[in-house]
């Protein structure tokens, strides 16, 4: 079977897939407008969190998984054994940033003013820039490890 079809790396491509389009929802929710209405804001944009942190702990269990993307990786590329590593290690400190934006989008006491609001925004955009930047080094190391582009979007 050629590699570039192999079942292991279509799912990685669909978990890929599934993990942009949760990002693109929390960004889309983030940016709506919130100012007079945070209460239905806050609950969009806790909806499509809960849908990345489905997302991103489904990644998980493809990458980590015993005969998942990593062993398969450090089977055919030991010396990428560092890079594996690194990825794994975020794995629990993204799960950790999307568990407390959940919990705080959640809180009945979510302060309603603007500050308060943009702040909001930015914490969750510095969360979704380190998942995507999570993404890229994923594709950067399957790359290396088979020589094949697993759907470089977001």
């Amino acid at each position: 079977m050629d590699e570039g079809s192999s079942p292991l790396l279509e799912a990685a491509r669909k978990r890929r897939m599934d993990l942009h389009q949760a990002l693109v929802e929390v960004e889309e929710a983030t940016s709506a407008p919130a100012v007079g209405r945070v209460d239905d804001w806050a609950l969009s944009v806790g909806k499509m969190l809960v849908h990345l942190r489905d997302a991103f702990d489904e990644h998980i269990r493809g990458t980590e998984e015993q005969g998942g993307l990593y062993d398969d990786i450090l089977h055919r590329a030991p010396h990428l054994a560092g890079k594996v590593k690194r990825l794994r290690d975020e794995h629990p400190f993204i799960q950790l940033g999307i568990a407390k934006q959940i919990q705080r989008v959640s809180d009945p006491e979510l302060p309603e003013d603007e500050s308060s609001i943009h702040q909001l925004r930015d914490d969750l955009q510095r969360l979704l820039g380190k998942i995507v930047r999570h993404r890229q080094h994923g594709a950067d190391l399957v790359w290396e490890a088979y020589n094949l582009d697993i759907g470089g979007m977001g």
